[in-house]
C-alpha cells in the first residue's frame, strides 16, 4: 500500500513523525516504509488554498491507494467530548457565498450559480463513500470556514443553518473535494480540541488533542503493518 498522510501544519502530527522514525524504515525525510506499505507526508499548510494546491500538486507526480487527513477541530456540540477523534463523514464548505441586506447569509450552493448536485456534491454536501463502513472510529459531519468562529452567536448560526454540522476546521472539504475528483480512496479524522463558542483559549485542550489524535494514527499505522 502506498499512503500519503497529510495534515495542515506539523505541530499536529509531530508525535506521529516520532512513532514512524521509531517503528518504520526511514527512507529519506518525510518517506518510511515496512514490508510492502510506504508512508508519505505532505504538511499542505493552513486553509483550503493551501490543501487545494499542495494535495493536487502531489498527486500530478505520486500515485497513493490511500490519502489520510489528520487535524484538529472544534466541536459545536458539548456532548463532544474534548480529545475524543472522530471519522469525517461528510464536508461542507460552510462560507463560500454571499451576504444579505438582513446580515443573513446565502450559501453558493442556494443560487443558480452553481448546481448543488454536481459532482462531487451530493445537495451541497461532500460524502466520504466508505465512511458508513467504518468502524474504527465514530462518524461525525463536518463544516469548513475560511475564518474561525469566534463567537457564540456566529455559532448558532451555523448550527440553525446547517444542524448537522458537528464539527468545525479550515481544511477538510477541499481534502474531500480533491480526493473525490481524483477517485483516490481517503479518510479524514479529526480531534476536538475546543468547542465553538465565544473564544477563549483557556478552555482548549490542544496536547489532549493531538496526543489523542497521534495515538490514533499509531493504532492505525499498526493495524497497516501487520496487513
Amino acid at each position: 500500500m502506498n499512503l500519503l498522510l497529510t495534515s495542515a501544519t506539523y505541530f499536529e502530527v509531530k508525535q506521529t513523525i516520532d512513532y514512524l522514525d521509531k517503528s518504520w524504515q526511514k527512507v529519506e525525510e518525510g518517506t518510511w516504509k515496512t514490508g510492502n506499505h510506504e508512508i508519505h507526508l505532505l504538511i499542505t499548510g493552513v486553509g483550503v488554498f493551501n490543501v487545494l494546491y499542495e494535495l493536487k500538486n502531489r498527486l500530478n507526480q505520486f500515485s497513493f491507494s490511500l490519502i489520510i487527513q489528520a487535524g484538529i477541530g472544534g466541536a459545536f456540540q458539548k456532548n463532544k467530548p474534548l480529545g475524543k477523534v472522530y471519522y469525517m463523514a461528510t464536508e461542507r464548505f460552510g462560507d463560500i457565498g454571499m451576504e444579505e441586506k438582513n446580515g443573513s447569509f446565502t450559501s453558493i450552493f442556494e443560487t443558480p450559480l452553481i448546481d448543488k448536485n454536481s459532482f462531487p456534491f451530493k445537495d451541497g454536501i461532500l460524502i466520504n463513500p466508505e465512511a458508513s463502513l467504518t468502524k474504527f472510529l465514530p462518524l461525525a459531519h463536518g463544516i469548513t470556514l475560511n475564518t474561525v468562529t469566534g463567537t457564540q452567536s456566529k455559532a448558532d448560526k451555523i448550527i440553525i443553518k446547517y444542524p448537522e454540522v458537528e464539527i468545525e476546521n479550515m481544511e477538510g472539504a477541499s481534502f474531500f473535494y480533491v480526493c473525490l475528483k481524483e477517485n483516490i480512496p481517503f479518510m479524514s479524522i479529526r480531534s476536538i480540541s475546543n468547542y465553538v463558542e465565544d473564544r477563549n483559549k483557556e478552555n482548549w485542550k490542544m496536547v489532549e488533542a493531538t496526543e489523542s489524535l497521534n495515538n490514533t494514527l499509531a493504532e492505525l499505522f499498526d493495524i497497516i503493518k501487520e496487513m
